[in-house]
């Protein structure tokens, strides 16, 4: 069940809130593998007219999160092995080409204090044992270090299959220990990149992915087998 203790907020539609809202149980493992989610009953959870929930839960359809169910509504996606191998091959083509690009660029004085305060935001949540804080903070991480491209259609790219990777709460139930090592590698990552060792950025990224593609999935996995 997917609730909402305030009024959605009004800088945003109520398409785009509703679309935050399922994505965020989505990624936290609010909502599992296969489960169904009914556009009707979940806009009278919110208290909202049917028509933005629906069209929200389209969008995240077509991010490859959820799938239409014809009369039931929308279902989780399952993760099978070939999807997470797929994902796992995509992210590697573009996030470690990617890094290697930051590095040729180089950073500023402020783009590296940006990305190291980042990167301390990551952390902090672990030691507080806010799993999910953690996982908001290393996407942000991610994202910025890629938005220093300026190639908007690379950046959706590799969020969407960031995404789907994190999909029931894949991540929320790891140990602190391993997430910190995790998160940690982020200051080889931007060590690397301000040196512009575009070769060594390249590799310390194609290593941090093996994450997700090994321990990440392999937990994610023995949590939703309970």
């Amino acid at each position: 069940m997917i609730t909402h203790s305030a009024p959605l907020r009004p800088r945003t539609t109520l398409r785009q809130e509703a679309c935050e809202l399922v994505k965020r149980a989505l990624l936290r493992g609010e909502i599992g593998s296969g489960e169904i989610i009914s556009a009707n009953a979940l806009a009278a959870d919110l208290g909202i007219s049917n028509s933005p929930v629906r069209e929200a839960l389209s969008d995240l359809a077509g991010d490859g999160l959820l799938e239409l169910v014809k009369n039931r509504g929308f279902r989780v996606r399952t993760m099978t092995i070939a999807d997470r191998e797929e994902i796992h091959a995509m992210r590697s083509i573009l996030e470690v080409e990617a890094m290697r690009l930051v590095a040729r660029r180089g950073l500023s004085g402020a783009e590296e204090s940006r990305a190291r305060e980042l990167t301390e935001q990551s952390v902090q949540p672990l030691h507080e044992g806010l799993t999910g804080d953690y996982l908001d903070a290393d996407h942000a991480f991610h994202m910025y270090l890629l938005s220093l491209l300026g190639n908007a259609r690379l950046s959706r790219s590799v969020g969407l299959l960031r995404d789907e990777t994190r999909i029931c709460g894949a991540f929320i139930n790891m140990p602190s220990n391993e997430l910190v090592a995790c998160s940690t590698e982020h200051y080889d990552i931007i060590a690397a990149v301000v040196a512009q060792d575009e070769e060594r950025s390249a590799d310390l990224m194609r290593h941090h992915l093996e994450f997700s593609a090994t321990r990440g999935a392999t937990r994610g996995d023995a949590h939703r087998a309970r």
